[in-house]
């Protein structure tokens, strides 16, 4: 009997093994496949990485500029080459024929709610490389600004690599950052898009997805919130159609610092936490999807 009771104990052991091991969360499963595809694809263009970014602050961007080439698109759009501010611009080779560039060309004396002063367009462009004749073009309107609001808008950084969506299309990924001029208000969100020329127009893979999301308050010193949201993106082998679905890893952290006052009994205090969550981007046939998810994990 007792020989039976061992064995039959034994036997539940091993079903319950089974059981655990089978109950992994997608998220889990999620997780190994992002390791798995953190390798550079050998086999493919030396320019072409399965990992696109671990986390915003190591992303490779393109620090080139084609200037001459840029004067000559100035000429095709018909847009003085002073009124492009260079330092807010960016271009990348897209293939032997073709460059894409992100510009930011200034319209002075425009009048907003505030006062008359220079509004800022930021333009996509995918123009011939011999003589900067334009492919297609876009402006975006969600990065337009102007010099006296209280929103600030970044450089376009766009992503040194380009991105292999599938065994025929490349993608250029890029980011800009948007915060709000304030020491008290801490707010910032870097915008991730995936764009792509097929048939000579602009088609926008991915867009506006966010990377990087900060959220809080400041007494102006010492004494903070701020909650961050910090993702890594990379490529999978498995494909909806047609396209390679992201791999998206998601860090959330909670920052919370009080200065001393001793005047009021309030004693210093410095407290971190974390929170890791993680998702698939799929192709619809005309984009990536994404629900935009703007809760806290941790503020209230």
């Amino acid at each position: 009997m007792k020989k039976q009771i061992l064995l039959s104990g034994f036997f539940m052991f091993l079903i319950s093994c089974g059981k655990i091991e089978n109950s992994l969360t997608e998220s889990q499963n999620l997780n190994r496949e992002l390791l798995t595809q953190n390798e550079v694809d050998a086999g493919r263009n030396k320019n072409i990485q399965k990992l696109l970014f671990k986390n915003t602050d190591e992303i490779h961007y393109s620090e080139e500029l084609n200037v001459k080439l840029l004067s000559k698109v100035a000429d095709n759009l018909k847009v003085k080459y002073s009124d492009i501010k260079i330092n807010e611009s960016s271009s990348i080779d897209y293939n032997e024929k073709t460059a894409f560039f992100v510009v930011t060309i200034v319209e002075h004396g425009v009048k907003n709610e505030e006062a008359l002063g220079d509004y800022f367009q930021r333009k996509y462009l995918f123009v011939d490389k011999e003589d900067g004749t334009i492919i297609a073009e876009e402006f975006d309107d969600n990065l337009g600004y102007y010099d006296n609001e209280g929103i600030r808008v970044s450089k376009t950084y766009i992503l040194k690599n380009l991105v292999s969506l599938n065994e025929n299309l490349k993608g250029i990924a890029f980011y800009t950052e948007v915060s709000a001029n304030s020491r008290i208000v801490l707010y910032s969100e870097r915008k991730f898009t995936i764009l792509a020329l097929a048939d000579n127009e602009i088609k926008k893979i991915l867009y506006e997805y966010p990377i990087r999301l900060t959220n809080g308050d400041s007494n102006g010193s010492g004494t903070f919130q701020l909650e961050t949201l910090e993702t890594g993106i990379s490529l999978s082998e498995q494909k909806t159609n047609g396209f390679c679905d992201l791999l998206v890893t998601k860090q959330f952290s909670y920052e919370e610092a009080i200065e001393a006052d001793l005047e009021n009994g309030i004693e210093e205090k410095n407290d971190l936490k974390t929170k890791k969550e993680f998702e698939k981007l799929r192709f619809n046939g005309r984009e990536y999807v994404y629900a935009r998810d703007d809760r806290h994990r941790f503020l209230d």
